[in-house]
């Protein structure tokens, strides 16, 4: 899969959240914009609510990785889980979704990882059920994608 280009970015040409995720990482390589995201998670998990679908669906398994392979230690790691969640749902709930729906069987193994690893990402039962409701919200659209 090559590159996504700055329409892929911003498919409707002027969204300023769209554009920004293309400042952040367009040209990227998919291991680049790992590092990247790894680095500053807080900086850069609204990108993927904004990009558009082709943008999305390249760089996807930067959230992927991310959730499933960084440290538990990292500080604010709820909101990151609770905020991705809802990234990956608005681009299921788009009229372009048709460009993510290949992505559905691995968004299904994330829901499950989270569901199942619920502590490692919150210690607080609070925080814990905050993100369980925004991963279960997410698995209701992709079961409607289905």
């Amino acid at each position: 899969m090559k590159l996504p280009t700055q329409e892929d970015f911003d498919p409707w040409g002027g969204d300023l959240d769209a554009q920004w995720a293309w400042t952040n990482f367009g040209g990227l390589t998919l291991d680049a914009a790992k590092e990247k995201f790894r680095q500053k998670p807080e900086c850069y998990y609204e990108d993927f609510m904004s990009m558009g679908s082709r943008a999305f669906s390249f760089y996807f398994s930067v959230v992927e990785t991310y959730l499933i392979d960084s440290p538990a230690e990292y500080e604010g790691w709820d909101r990151c889980a609770w905020i991705l969640a809802h990234a990956i749902k608005s681009q299921l709930q788009r009229e372009t979704k048709s460009v993510v729906l290949h992505l559905l069987p691995r968004i299904r193994h994330l829901i499950q990882f989270v569901r199942q690893n619920i502590a490692h990402f919150d210690d607080e039962s609070e925080g814990q059920s905050r993100i369980l409701l925004a991963w279960t919200e997410l698995d209701e659209v992709v079961r409607q994608c289905e």
